[in-house]
């Protein structure tokens, strides 16, 4: 998706503008887009207007990356790439639970259809994750009544806070050494969450990664 903004010239005569082609994710609500380019064309006025070499500079720069002038880093884009590897394996090999289903699958489904799954991830008793604008839920968190286990609640308690769910994820999905297996070979948190002692452990020990 492509959106086109007006950055304005800092050469020219107040009203002259240039035209810069901006991409949008593909996933965007078009009804988002607006909002989003006018946000970026007020930045970009703001710091034209600043009058200072050094603003205006940045400005330019902002205008050039995202006309396509200027490539972020080789570092950047390898880190990226594999984080979107990552979250798409976690992703395509899981199970995963929208909240209109968890809803359907309530004995007494609540009227709302985000309920109960909003209220259980506001408590710490779940987590979940946005994929194309939508939140979803590892089956593996739930009974066969499709509560909360339990034990998800105190692996996020010993996990701690995290601003991207996504590295939740990846966390539970991907074997730990902490988990032993048969044979000494780690397996998968949410292959362990019988075993509570070590499942705490290892949530303490983590490191903040989006892979194994």
């Amino acid at each position: 998706m492509t959106a086109e903004t007006l950055y304005p010239r800092a050469d020219a005569d107040q009203g002259s503008t240039l035209s810069v082609p901006v991409g949008m994710p593909e996933d965007m609500d078009p009804a988002e887009v607006s909002s989003v380019v006018e946000a970026i064309e007020k930045a970009l006025v703001v710091m034209v207007n600043a009058r200072q070499g050094d603003v205006i500079v940045r400005a330019d720069q902002l205008a050039e990356l995202a006309s396509g002038l200027l490539e972020p880093s080789t570092k950047l884009l390898e880190d990226r790439v594999r984080r979107m590897r990552t979250l798409r394996q976690v992703f395509t090999e899981g199970d995963w639970l929208t909240s209109e289903e968890l809803n359907t699958l309530q004995a007494d489904p609540p009227k709302s259809k985000s309920q109960p799954a909003s209220d259980w991830r506001r408590r710490s008793r779940i987590f979940g994750v946005s994929r194309g604008g939508r939140d979803y839920f590892a089956r593996y968190q739930f009974d066969a009544m499709y509560e909360p286990l339990p034990i998800i609640r105190d692996v996020l308690k010993a996990f701690g806070e995290v601003a991207d769910p996504w590295v939740l994820a990846a966390w539970f999905h991907f074997p730990n050494a902490w988990i032993a297996g048969p044979g000494g070979v780690p397996i998968a948190p949410k292959d362990a969450l019988d075993r509570r002692a070590e499942l705490i452990r290892a949530a303490q020990r983590r490191s903040d990664s989006y892979s194994a």
